[in-house]
C-alpha cells in the first residue's frame, strides 16, 4: 500500500500503520502516543527529516486583526521547540 502525504493530516498513514500496513513517516506529535505504548516501534530513530520551514500568510501587518495576531501568536507558541 503506498499513500503519500498531499497535504493532508496523515493520518490515514497512520491508521494504515497502526492495523499493519506497513511503514509510516509521521509527526512526533501524532506518533508519540503510539509510540509509547508500544502500538508503533521506531524502525529508523537516529534519521531525522530535513528541517521545514512554515509561513503564516495574511494581507499586511498594518491593520492586522486582533483575532490574526492571536492566532500567529498561538501558532509561535504551540510549535515552538515541538520535534517533528
Amino acid at each position: 500500500m503506498r499513500l503519500g502525504a498531499g497535504g493532508r493530516t496523515g493520518l490515514p498513514e497512520l491508521h494504515a500503520a497502526l492495523a499493519g500496513g506497513g511503514i509510516a513517516l509521521q509527526p512526533t506529535y501524532l506518533a508519540s502516543p503510539y509510540l509509547a505504548s508500544g502500538a508503533l516501534v521506531a524502525v529508523l530513530p537516529e534519521w531525522q527529516v530535513p528541517a521545514i520551514t512554515v509561513y503564516a500568510l495574511y494581507p499586511s501587518r498594518r491593520h492586522l486583526s486582533p483575532a490574526v495576531r492571536a492566532l500567529l501568536d498561538f501558532l509561535v507558541e504551540r510549535f515552538r521547540g515541538v520535534p517533528w
